[in-house]
């Protein structure tokens, strides 16, 4: 019975600092800066989707300055080989992204992640004149899910 209160505690105390961990700002935003934290690596697929998506899933539209932004989205993403997907599968194999928005002076509003544990592996699409892995874009949806999801979150704490 105590085991049972306890968790139920720890599980009520680990949502509400969730909670609390998104700045009520983040219901305002209405224009974003999306970039890449390694433009090398699997950020970039990642990071043209999510700008390209922005705005069918969120209120927020994509920019194409830092000036002009009310917000900038730093996008991180692992995308494994097919065979480690294959290999590994939920035990560190699947397809992974980080956002974080922050204020143009750096101040953090809000960070979260996604992951996509569905097996697509087609073959490389063309997004915004750049050609892409279609998990990028899946990476993308969820990962825009979740930040909608964390608007409305911060717009129910003003």
């Amino acid at each position: 019975m105590k085991r049972s209160i306890g968790v139920a505690l720890l599980a009520a105390t680990t949502v509400t600092s969730a909670a609390d961990k998104i700045d009520p700002r983040l219901a305002t935003v209405r224009k974003a800066f999306v970039v890449p934290v390694d433009d090398l690596g699997d950020d970039r697929g990642v990071a043209v989707c999510l700008a390209d998506h922005l705005s069918q899933k969120t209120p927020i539209e994509a920019v194409k300055t830092k000036e002009e932004a009310d917000v900038i989205l730093k996008v991180k993403a692992h995308i494994p080989s097919a065979t480690t997907r294959y290999m590994v599968g939920a035990m560190g194999g699947s397809p992974s992204t980080d956002l974080s928005a922050e204020l143009p002076d750096g101040t953090k509003l809000w960070s979260d992640g996604a992951k996509v544990r569905r097996g697509n592996t087609g073959t490389q699409i063309l997004v915004r004149g750049e050609h892409v892995n279609p998990i990028s874009c899946a990476l993308a949806d969820e990962v825009l899910d979740t930040l909608l999801s964390a608007m409305k979150k911060a717009r129910d704490k003003k």
